[in-house]
């Protein structure tokens, strides 16, 4: 396992434009450090803010793009923050540090996955067949527009791995805690913008920032 770093970008704030321009500069980032195999190797994509990211990637790499669905588990009382995460494939990692610092009950443990599990289903019905992860090639990378905490991309791995021999991410910025919690777990990581300064935040990499709703994913895979 490695990790390639943009140096000159680390521990920095507004680094990307925007989800393409940091898709861009990730494929500059890999293709300097990086041989890869174009015939052999598929970009798949984290929604819905990684989508951009990896269709920028893609496009520029010449690689096939690919969605994975995983959603992070978000505590009831917050849209972005979460405790775990649940992939299409039904792989589930939870926070259980976050569970008991919080004190939330095995019950709310439980209706947030359920609906997690119904934001899953939704999506899977509306991402169109072709993109959908249903057959893998030799390697991947996995791709999001950040990583906070690691969840949802250690959930990711782990059902990146019935398909691929060699699964690597790939993001635009991560905190180190997250790259130390995912490192074990994959072949390779690529960030541009590692912070390890407390609170981390994916968004202060970006200049432009929003939620990427489901009709923009969807227009990208157009």
């Amino acid at each position: 396992m490695f990790v390639i770093e943009g140096k000159k970008y680390r521990n920095r704030f507004g680094v990307f434009k925007d989800r393409i321009d940091a898709g861009e500069k990730l494929a500059d980032l890999i293709e300097k450090h990086f041989d890869v195999d174009r015939d052999k190797t598929d970009v798949v994509a984290i929604p819905a803010g990684g989508v951009p990211v990896a269709w920028a990637m893609a496009k520029k790499m010449g690689l096939k793009l690919k969605i994975l669905l995983v959603s992070k588990i978000l505590f009831p009382w917050t849209t972005e923050a979460g405790f775990g995460a649940l992939s299409m494939f039904g792989d589930l990692e939870l926070n259980r540090s976050a569970i008991r610092y919080y004190k939330i009950s095995e019950d709310v443990v439980e209706e947030q996955v359920r609906r997690t599990r119904e934001k899953i289903e939704r999506r899977l019905k509306i991402i169109p067949e072709r993109y959908l992860l249903k057959d893998g090639n030799e390697n991947a990378f996995l791709v999001d527009d950040g990583l906070a905490s690691g969840y949802t991309m250690l959930v990711a791995i782990k059902s990146a791995r019935r398909f691929y021999d060699r699964v690597y991410v790939a993001v635009p910025t991560a905190s180190s805690h997250a790259i130390n919690l995912i490192s074990k777990s994959c072949d390779g990581i690529f960030c541009v913008n590692l912070r390890d300064i407390y609170p981390y935040a994916v968004a202060d990499a970006y200049l432009e920032w929003h939620d990427v709703s489901d009709e923009e994913m969807l227009e990208f895979l157009k």
